[in-house]
């Protein structure tokens, strides 16, 4: 279906993510570090973003603001166990697409992925 790249330090939770949509027929690139996550999108063509606010090294928003003034457009879910107004505010003034919190059942984390990824119809 769509080319994604999840970027997710959890082990256990990457692991979950990158299996159940696999499942759901996606082809899954990881990205474990910020720095990794900037160099992939740096080399390749995604169609999704999936993006943990919380990493070891950058903030996964400052990844997105990095690739947001790179010129990178691909639409990015965001997701966070932060569920504050604010920061869903921050996530999409970053240029996040959706915003997902933490935790999520997998079929949330499919509907939204459809929903971003659909086009819109007028």
């Amino acid at each position: 279906m769509a080319k994604l790249l999840v970027v997710e330090d959890d082990e256990n939770l990457r692991e979950t993510v990158q299996d159940w949509l696999i499942f759901e027929n996606h082809t899954v690139e990881i990205a474990i570090t910020g720095p990794e996550a900037l160099e992939q999108l740096s080399i390749c063509q995604f169609d999704l973003i999936v993006l943990d606010w919380y990493l070891p090294d950058i903030d996964g928003i400052d990844v997105l603001r990095r690739y947001r003034a790179s010129g990178g457009a691909t639409p990015v879910l965001m997701f966070s166990g932060r569920d504050s107004d604010e920061a869903r505010q921050a996530g999409m003034a970053a240029g996040a697409t959706k915003f997902l919190k933490k935790p999520f059942r997998l079929q949330e984390l499919s509907a939204v992925i459809r929903e971003t990824l659909e086009p819109k119809k007028t």
